[in-house]
Parts: C-alpha cells; structure tokens; sequence
C-alpha cells in the first residue's frame, strides 16, 4: 500500500531545497512509543482571557489525574504580502511571553507541544501562500512557518486545511516538514470526520484516502473532527465506518467540542468503551479547545482532561516538579506579557486613578506560587 522506497526517493530530491540539514529517520514515524497511546490532545488557541490576561495551561501538568499527551498551540496563520501570525499578533509579541514561558514547562513534563497552522481563517493554503505552484513563493512562506517552530521548540505540527487546497500542495508540505525536522517531528492533520471516508476532502479540497495511500508513513496520526454534522461518537458507527474505509484505527485521534456538558462525556465514555473491546486500541481523544472546556468552564478547564484520563488514560499520570525559583520567574513572565497592553488600558485614566489601575491589572490570574511542589 505505502511505497515507502518511492517517498525516500522524494525526500532525497528535496535536499538541495532544504532549510536545515535532513535528519530524516523513517522507523520512528513507523512506531510511535507505547505509552503515547490512546492520545490525549487538547488544542489551546484562546490564550487570553477577556481582560487580556494570559490564561494558564499548567493546570494540565500541575493539578492531579490528567495524562496529557499533546497540547497544540494554535492558530498560525500565513498572511500573503505579510508575515506570520499567531492569531491576530506575531508570535514574538510581548503578549505571548507567558505562552512560550509555560511551553517549556509542558515540555519538561513530557507533554509534546505543537503547533497548530491554519484553521477556519483563510490564507495560509492558497495559491498565493503555501499552495503557490511557484518555487520561490511557496519557499518564501515555508521558511517563515519553520523559522516559529524552531524558535518556539515545537515538537511538531498540526496542519488544519479548511480552504480548498491541492493534492500536490499538500504532499509537498509533509514532504518537506519530514524532511527538515527529521523523524521525531509529530506531523497530523485535522480534517473533518466524513472526509476520511470520501474521495473528496471535505474542507480541505484534497483526498485523504489517496494521502494515507501515497504518504501515510510520514504522517503521525489525525485529528479527526467528528462534530458540527461531520460526525458523532454517540454511537460507535462513525468510527467503525472510518475503519472499514480502511484506516488504522490507531491512527484516528476522535476529536470533540469540549464545551458540551456532563451528559455528552457519559455518551463518549460508553462509545470509546465499545470501541476499544471491538478493536483494542484507537488512536485517543482530541478537544476543541482548552480555555472553557466543561465540566469546569472558564473557571477550571482542566477539569476536561480530568474526565478524559477516565475515560482513556488511568494510570498514566506524568508527574511534574514546579520549584519557587521556577515559579517566581512565571510570575514576572506574566507581568512582562501583561505590561504592554494594560500600560495602554490605563492610560486615559489619570492621577491616582491610573496607577490603581495600572496595579490591580498587573496582579497575576493565576496563583504560579501555589503550584510549588519541589
């Protein structure tokens, strides 16, 4: 089915291109390790609160009975005539301090941290961008996409194509993001859940079965959408369906809204339990997306991933060790994130009225100090 001889000859063409020496090392995209599976991803995009605050992603390593496996940084998205963002602002803006600060945390925890490029907002795939039938255009914007996952340390990639966009385009994405970051690079996508059974790619324009077929080996696993109408785990027949369309079933991440309440996590638990006694193993649970995920909402998120290590992952709790002095530098961290855009809040407030202002905005959401276990 895959022609593994065929893509290794691909790769080998693509080496005058490449931004970085290739550390391209097939056998470990072939076998992912055993205690990463059932997966449990989570995609954190909303990373301020309504107040501009930074929201925390800690919780997930610092409070107890959650066993992460991945949280996916998102939305990067390429802009034509322009440079890279993370949502509305460039990934080294002071704002975002925080974010890459509890990364490196999440990392140390053994949680793999991604990336996430491109999502429901157009640009990052057309022809004008990452798509571009031309060398030089596609190269111009590629570089800037590899130049955030090494400066932020990502460990891998999500590729969320919700616009129209070509076979070739695609492949030559994969092709590339394998060959520059080598084999221990995690690369997914996120299609919707009915286009893994269709020749058309739903949102993405392009076949998924004719990419599993023709460059499966170089993908890690997806992140499959089964809600908003492109399917459901309130029974097992969306997945087993996908199954017989001939996917591996540990391949296949279920992906679900994480802002649904008590009774859909039950359904869930009841589906994933009948999955697993038919096919012994499945590729995890995905959530969209951390920061009001039920039961806690806004106020505990992390509450999600709790439920989710029921339901997929007992047992396999990480554990992480946060120090005072780690825990003092988070805390100045997220004063420094806040800093530029509450100076700016409190500036049409004068006298003393602006300094109170300037003070209570600058007091931490959350408490870094009482996550101190080591």
């Amino acid at each position: 089915m895959r022609c593994v001889p065929f893509i290794t000859a691909v790769l080998a063409s693509f080496v005058t291109y490449t931004t970085a020496a290739p550390r391209y090392d097939m056998a470990s995209t072939l076998s992912p390790p055993k205690w990463e599976i059932p997966r449990l991803v989570i995609y954190f995009q909303t990373t301020h609160d309504d107040k501009g605050r930074p929201i925390s992603m800690l919780p997930l390593v610092t409070v107890k009975h959650i066993a992460l496996t991945h949280l996916i940084v998102c939305s990067i998205h390429i802009h034509k005539d322009g440079i890279i963002h993370l949502n509305d602002y460039p990934p080294d803006h002071p704002r975002f301090k925080t974010l890459w600060k509890e990364t490196s945390i999440m990392r140390q925890s053994g949680v793999k941290v991604m990336g996430m490029v491109g999502g429901a907002a157009p640009g990052s795939f057309t022809k004008f961008t990452l798509d571009s039938n031309d060398d030089r255009t596609f190269e111009h914007y590629y570089r800037q996409l590899a130049a955030v996952i090494r400066r932020y340390r990502l460990q891998g990639l999500d590729i969320d194509v919700e616009q129209p966009m070509s076979q070739s385009g695609i492949n030559r994405l994969i092709l590339r993001l394998r060959l520059d970051f080598g084999g221990d690079f995690i690369i997914t996508l996120a299609p919707v859940a009915s286009a893994l059974t269709s020749s058309y790619g739903g949102l993405s324009g392009f076949n998924y079965l004719l990419l599993e077929e023709e460059y499966g080996v170089l993908i890690d696993f997806y992140n499959a959408q089964f809600y908003n109408g492109f399917g459901s785990m309130h029974s097992t027949a969306h997945f087993d369906y996908t199954i017989a369309a001939g996917w591996d079933p540990a391949k296949i991440v279920i992906g679900q809204l994480t802002d649904r309440g008590s009774h859909a996590h039950v359904a869930l638990n009841n589906t994933i339990v009948q999955l697993r006694e038919k096919m012994g193993v499945i590729g995890g649970i995905m959530g969209w997306e951390y920061f009001n995920a039920e039961p806690g909402g806004i106020k505990a998120p992390w509450e999600w991933a709790q439920v989710m290590t029921r339901i997929l992952r007992p047992g396999l709790v990480p554990e992480m060790n946060i120090t005072r002095d780690t825990a003092i530098k988070l805390t100045q961290t997220w004063i420094e994130s806040v800093r530029p855009g509450m100076d700016a809040l409190c500036a049409s407030v004068g006298g003393a009225v602006n300094q109170a202002c300037a003070l209570s905005a600058l007091i931490p959401n959350v408490d870094y100090m009482a996550m101190v276990n080591a």
